[in-house]
């Protein structure tokens, strides 16, 4: 775990979360939240090295955190929810933790009721199906072994912004005036929208992770595709974890390698825009 401390990074957005508390008088409230946000973080860091995934950074959220790893690696779907899940999982046994403080001198009911409720809340507000929260990120999981990968990526965010709509309507009848609510609910609005512009980035480095990684999937999707068929429009059926076989239509023994496909169109072997054109 120590290994891990260098590469925690608090977002800008939490300093000013922790400068206000301070100023106002509210430094338990702003140590406790930032202690659970830590431990949750750390929870889906230490869940990935223990798989051997390279944590670059570990980014703190008022609403939890984001651990930032190496998008050139390719990993099993259910280290993916484990990993995932390792995080609210943390703040399930945390209740015992403060339960255990009772008996120190400056830990009250006070500190210990505040301590639950800033937990409990913390856990069910990541879980909602909202990117980037973790509920978000599951959702995301989910998708992608059900639909290829650039589809699973729009769906994802489109749901998530109806979510995001739905939540900010109840926010607004329930707490109209918590700024901190609306701070967060402004940040994942902005969250959403930059990863709606960079999808296209992230489909490229997912085409490279897959042209380039030497592992085979054990999952193999069969694609049909007619021989005109644009390169874009074959590689957005292209799913995540997976090898794929494109069988030209009306043509037998047409079969391509996926894998292939992509690596003759990144090393610029293909003549043209088209399947038949890198054949």
């Amino acid at each position: 775990m120590t290994s891990l401390l260098p590469k925690i990074r608090i977002h800008p957005v939490f300093w000013l979360v922790i400068a206000a508390g301070t100023l106002t008088g509210h430094l338990w409230e702003t140590a406790i939240a930032f202690l659970i946000v830590l431990i949750h973080e750390l929870g889906h860091a230490i869940a990935a090295k223990g798989f051997g995934w390279n944590v670059i950074e570990i980014e703190l959220l008022p609403f939890g955190g984001v651990a930032k790893l190496d998008e050139h690696e390719a990993h099993p779907f259910y280290q993916e929810i484990i990993v995932l899940l390792a995080g609210p999982l943390q703040n399930v046994w945390l209740p015992l933790l403060s339960y255990a403080m009772l008996g120190l001198p400056f830990w009250g009911t006070d500190q210990h009721h505040l301590f639950l409720a800033q937990n409990s809340a913390l856990l069910l507000f990541n879980l909602l199906p909202i990117w980037p929260l973790d509920g978000g990120r599951l959702l995301h999981v989910l998708l992608e072994i059900v639909y290829p990968f650039k589809p699973a990526y729009k769906k994802m965010l489109y749901f998530s912004a109806a979510a995001l709509l739905l939540f900010s309507i109840l926010t607004f009848w329930r707490y109209p005036f918590s700024i901190n609510l609306w701070v967060i609910v402004l940040f994942i609005l902005i969250a959403l929208y930059k990863e709606r512009r960079v999808l296209p980035l992230r489909f490229i480095r997912f085409l490279l992770a897959l042209s380039n990684t030497k592992y085979r999937f054990v999952r193999l999707k069969r694609l049909k595709v007619t021989g005109d068929a644009p390169l874009s429009a074959v590689f957005s059926l292209y799913y995540k974890n997976a090898e794929h076989r494109i069988h030209i239509v009306g043509e037998k023994n047409s079969d391509i390698d996926g894998r292939r496909l992509a690596n003759d169109y990144f090393k610029g072997s293909c003549e043209g825009d088209t399947i038949n054109d890198c054949r």
